[in-house]
């Protein structure tokens, strides 16, 4: 488990390094963390014994987990005191009298496989496992929890999420923003006239900071809510955390393009296959759909820039091989190739579409270099994002969800 304030300081810090400086050297995650960054926001302590005591869950005695287990190589081993994490998992006490205790759930943000897993698994569990009194789903995002959209808050029972698995997209719905810093007293007033004791918030970074930010309500208001965030995004992205649900489906669906691709690519002279996955600050699903595939030629990533003259190089030297070349370029490699400008709703930097950028000027250049050329341009984004979660993914959603459970009851808050 990580304090969410020590997430919004890591991505306010390298997000605005890169926005303001392309050419600055690399962000170095660690180098201002402190221990206390790790340690997690308690609400006061009301024990409740827990349900699971003397079932077959060992209660109590958690581990801990060390952040970094990596030290640069002229390190003092006894100079060394890693940072350590809290492991989650069930305890004897509870903050929250589970019969009296009400928890919501909203979605915000980007389609992710898996969503539909982790929604089912909360209200499984809240409901079977822990007896909650009742379980509340808000649709469409942050705008779920405003006057605008609390009247289509529904309750969330066994039957209702029983087959959502099953399907890809959000059965809560989504929507991008609704800044938390704007709206959350008015969240905060939804949530206290519904009774909700706790705050299970399904997101990327900007998710994330706002459950943080809701907290920061709930705190200066007195109130008696925990709220929860659960690391969603297929990029893989969210700081401390080593895996995303959704990510190894993306990779699963990407590999698919990617021999559509070269399908298309080697069945011409000179033929190039061009294909764009997710990816706005960070290149694991391409570079990960690569490996698994085993027959991409170049792999284009946001941490690594390169120019056009030397992709068109690259090509130039797998034309003297074989006759095809396979392309994979992460949708936020290239943006200074482009002309871009504004936000979207959620604050993020519009990106360029640097697919079809990348088309036009490799198809120009083979026009111009070869007689015979021909380059096809696949985007899988939005199938990717709508599928149902793959085998990986679909066992990993549930155990995350109840180990945030366990946490949540137990009196741990602003955290994920």
């Amino acid at each position: 488990m990580v304090n969410e304030d020590a997430l919004r300081s890591q991505l306010t810090r390298g997000r605005s390094t890169i926005a303001n400086d392309p050419n600055a050297p690399d962000v170095q995650p660690d180098e201002d963390l402190e221990q206390a960054d790790f340690e997690v926001e308690k609400l006061p302590l009301t024990p409740y014994p827990s349900p699971l005591e003397g079932r077959t869950y060992p209660l109590g005695g958690l581990s801990k987990v060390i952040y970094n287990c990596f030290v640069p190589a002229d390190t003092n081993p006894a100079d060394h005191r890693p940072f350590v994490m809290q492991m989650a998992g069930p305890h004897r006490e509870l903050h929250f009298d589970p019969a009296e205790t009400v928890v919501g759930i909203v979605s915000c943000g980007g389609l992710c496989p898996g969503l539909n897993d982790v929604t089912r698994a909360i209200t499984l569990f809240c409901l079977e496992v822990y007896g909650v009194k009742k379980v509340i789903g808000f649709k469409y995002g942050w705008m779920g929890l405003m006057d605008e959209g609390i009247a289509e808050a529904f309750e969330l029972t066994q039957p209702v999420v029983r087959d959502i698995h099953r399907f890809g997209g959000s059965f809560l719905g989504s929507s991008r923003g609704r800044p938390v810093h704007k709206h959350g007293e008015e969240m905060l007033d939804n949530l206290l006239r519904l009774g909700v004791n706790v705050v299970f918030a399904l997101g990327g970074d900007g998710t994330l900071k706002g459950a943080s930010q809701l907290y920061d309500c709930v705190k200066k208001r007195g109130a008696d809510i925990a709220v929860i965030g659960i690391p969603k995004t297929i990029d893989n992205d969210v700081c401390y955390v080593a895996k995303t649900f959704g990510f190894e489906t993306a990779v699963d669906e990407a590999v698919v393009a990617l021999k559509a691709a070269q399908s298309e690519a080697r069945s011409h002279k000179h033929g190039v296959g061009l294909v764009k996955l997710m990816g706005r600050h960070s290149g694991f699903v391409a570079a990960q759909a690569a490996v698994a595939f085993g027959g991409a030629h170049i792999v284009l990533i946001p941490e690594n820039e390169v120019s056009l003259e030397t992709i068109c190089k690259l090509i130039e030297q797998r034309f003297k091989k074989r006759k095809y070349c396979v392309i994979v370029v992460a949708e936020g490699f290239g943006q200074d190739l482009m002309q871009t400008s504004g936000t979207d709703a959620s604050g993020n930097a519009k990106l360029g579409d640097i697919g079809l950028f990348l088309k036009k000027a490799i198809d120009k250049w083979l026009q111009a270099n070869y007689d015979e050329s021909t380059i096809k341009y696949i985007d899988p984004s939005y199938m990717i994002r709508a599928c149902p979660a793959v085998t990986q993914d679909a066992a990993f959603c549930p155990q995350h969800a109840n180990q945030t459970q366990h946490e949540a009851k137990n009196r741990n808050t602003n955290c994920f």
